[in-house]
C-alpha cells in the first residue's frame, strides 16, 4: 500500500513537472512575435545658391564645399547669369552637370533680360522654369515670379504657361505635407524695397495675393534671393528666408550660400551659412 502511494505521489509530481514545462516551452503567440514599429529617425541636407550672376568660380567653389558637406541637391533661386543669354546658362549648366549633384533651378530676373517673343534662353537650355518635386514627406515647389519684375504676365502665367493655375494645384496638398516653396523674389521684406512688385503696383497686388495663399494653404516657409543678403524674418504670417549671392562683387556679405538640414520624422529645420574664401 505504501509503495503504491509512493508511486502516484512520484506520478503526479512528474505530471507537474510535464505540465509546468510544456507552459515555459510554449512557442510564443503571434501576437508576441510582433514588436511595434520603431520610428526611424533620418535626415537629409541640400543647399540653396542664389544670384550666381555667371560668376563660374564662385559657383565651382560653392558646388565642392556644397559636396564636401554632404548636401544631397542644389537648388537655385535665379540671377544663374548676368543678362540671360543663352551662352551664359550653358555654362552654367555644364559646371552644374560636372559636379555630378542633383539640382533644380528657377530663373531670376538676371536670366529674363534677353527673353524674345520667341525665345526663352533659360528654359531651352533648362527645360523648365517651375516644378516642384519631394524628399520624403517633404514638398519642394519652385516657383518662377522673376518675370514679373519686367512688366510680363508674372506668376499668374509665366512665359505663357499658365503657372498660376499648376501652383493651386500644388499648394491644395500643403495641408497635409510639409511644404517649402523657393522663388527669385521675395514677398515682402521689413525694410528692404527690392521684393516682388517693387515699382509695379500691379505685380505688387500679385505678390500680396501670393503672401495669402501661401499663408492659406499652409507653406511652411519661403527661400529667396534677389536681395544679396542671407536673412531670416517672419512678416505677415509667413516665414521667409533670403540667401546670401555667390557673385563676389559689389555686395554687402561675402559670397555665401545656405545649407539646409531637414530631419525626420518631425520635421526640423536646421539652416546654416556657408562662406566662400
Amino acid at each position: 500500500m505504501k509503495s503504491f502511494r509512493r508511486l502516484l505521489a512520484l506520478s503526479l509530481v512528474l505530471l507537474a513537472l510535464v505540465l509546468l514545462s510544456s507552459l515555459v516551452l510554449r512557442p510564443p503567440a503571434e501576437q508576441d512575435l510582433v514588436s511595434p514599429k520603431a520610428e526611424v529617425s533620418s535626415s537629409f541636407s541640400f543647399a540653396v545658391f542664389s544670384d550666381i550672376h555667371s560668376d563660374l568660380a564662385s559657383l565651382e567653389k560653392a558646388l565642392e564645399r556644397a559636396k564636401q558637406d554632404g548636401v544631397e541637391f542644389i537648388i537655385v533661386t535665379g540671377d544663374l547669369t548676368t543678362i540671360g543669354k543663352a551662352s551664359e546658362f550653358r555654362k552654367i549648366k555644364t559646371t552644374l552637370d560636372e559636379s555630378l549633384l542633383p539640382y533644380y533651378a528657377v530663373p531670376g530676373n538676371h536670366d529674363l533680360w534677353s527673353v524674345g517673343k520667341q525665345a526663352n534662353p533659360f528654359r531651352e537650355v533648362f527645360g523648365v522654369d517651375f516644378q516642384v518635386f519631394k524628399k520624403e514627406q517633404v514638398k519642394f515647389i519652385l516657383v518662377n515670379n522673376a518675370d514679373a519684375s519686367l512688366g510680363l504676365e508674372g506668376v499668374i502665367d509665366a512665359s505663357g504657361q499658365k503657372q498660376g493655375e499648376w501652383l493651386k494645384r500644388e499648394l491644395a496638398e500643403c495641408p497635409k505635407v510639409y511644404c517649402l516653396v523657393f522663388a527669385h523674389m521675395p514677398l515682402n521684406h521689413a525694410y528692404w524695397a527690392h521684393i516682388m512688385g517693387e515699382d509695379n503696383p500691379a505685380v505688387a497686388s500679385q505678390a500680396a495675393n501670393l503672401l495669402e495663399e501661401f499663408k492659406n494653404y499652409q507653406v511652411k516657409e519661403l527661400f529667396a534671393g534677389h536681395i544679396h543678403f542671407l536673412s531670416s524674418y517672419e512678416l505677415d504670417g509667413l516665414k521667409t528666408t533670403t540667401t546670401g549671392t555667390l557673385f563676389s562683387n559689389k555686395n554687402t556679405q561675402t559670397p555665401r550660400f545656405l545649407e539646409v538640414t531637414i530631419s525626420l520624422p518631425e520635421v526640423e529645420i536646421e539652416k546654416k551659412e556657408a562662406w566662400l574664401n
